[in-house]
């Protein structure tokens, strides 16, 4: 009997605990329901399981209540927290953001729906900053001027040996050179077009009294970069013939998938390498006299000595162990 009035009892509350959040909710109807509302006493779950007491409610870990489990503290702060993190700019997009130009364009473009005015009066920070510093700091910071990938002058030098005793007058000169940022590290300021420059130079020698001894003159070739853009640092040429080139991904990827799968494998004993695209042991000993290292197995192996038999037809060739 009492066991069947504690089951009315625990009924009871439970009906009683959905009376009042429904009418909670119908206070708040004009309003949408948020994590907070239901915190106090139920979880609402997305997975079918519809309104469930906390583990607070109930003291029993595997009884029911209103037709359903109840779900614990851990379970209803996972459900919280099913957002999924911020994921990395894929190429494309980051090829079409080097031909932005100016702010306007780069949300005209990327967000179309963001008010640039508005935008223009916000501050990102990585941390929390109070707003007196932060005027602060802003009446003291410059607006930088992008510096996209093309053509800039640059100094180059005109010396072409490592030979400490000549010098090169001039020793440097600026040409045009390529620079930039490209806004992904597979990505680099490459040039597209090339001319190449002639420079004349003096070349002397120091004669260990303080004074230099004149050479002659010397003609000292540099190129010259005329067109610029953002290209892949990794190209096909890099790849070696176990790897596929994706252009798309600037990327050498290994192509001898069966060999990787037979090296995942033996994970004990061997690793595989995506940048030589091989399987290799994970530890190399050190084998004692008459043993080498095998690197098929991954251990030390008993040395086979090669040995002629005269005693067969076209001389053939016979393995034994031991040297016997």
């Amino acid at each position: 009997m009492s066991a069947c009035t504690a089951s009315l009892s625990a009924v009871l509350v439970c009906c009683a605990l959905l009376v009042n959040v429904a009418a909670r909710r119908g206070q708040n109807a004009a309003r949408p329901t948020t994590a907070a509302d239901w915190r106090e006493d139920v979880v609402h779950t997305t997975g079918g399981g519809g309104l469930r007491l906390r583990d607070s409610i109930t003291s029993g870990g595997s009884s029911s209540c209103c037709n359903g489990p109840y779900t614990t503290a851990a379970a209803a702060s996972t459900s919280y927290n099913m957002a999924v993190g911020p994921r990395e700019i894929p190429l494309s997009v980051i090829f079409e953001l080097n031909q932005v130009t100016n702010v306007s364009e780069l949300f005209s473009k990327f967000m179309p729906d963001t008010n640039i005015d508005e935008a223009q009066t916000l501050f990102a920070t990585t941390g929390f900053q109070s707003r007196t510093a932060l005027n602060v700091e802003r009446k003291s910071t410059l607006v930088p001027k992008p510096a996209g990938c093309s053509v800039e002058l640059q100094t180059i030098s005109l010396k072409d040996t490592d030979d400490q005793s000549l010098y090169y007058y001039p020793t440097c000169t600026r040409v045009n050179r390529c620079g930039g940022c490209c806004a992904h590290d597979l990505l680099a300021c490459q040039p597209t077009k090339v001319d190449t420059l002639n420079f004349e130079v003096m070349v002397s020698q120091y004669n260990d009294a303080g004074k230099l001894e004149f050479k002659g003159r010397k003609t000292v070739s540099i190129d010259q970069h005329l067109k610029c853009k953002c290209g892949c640092v990794v190209k096909q040429e890099d790849c070696t013939p176990l790897q596929t080139y994706y252009p798309n991904e600037c990327r050498c990827m290994c192509s001898n998938e069966e060999d990787r799968d037979k090296c995942n494998e033996e994970y004990n004993l061997k690793l595989w390498n995506s940048a030589t695209c091989t399987c290799q042991c994970r530890e190399i000993k050190e084998c004692t006299s008459g043993f080498g290292f095998d690197y098929n197995t991954c251990g030390c192996e008993a040395l086979r000595l090669r040995i002629k038999n005269t005693g067969y037809e076209f001389n053939k060739n016979t393995y034994s162990l031991g040297g016997t």
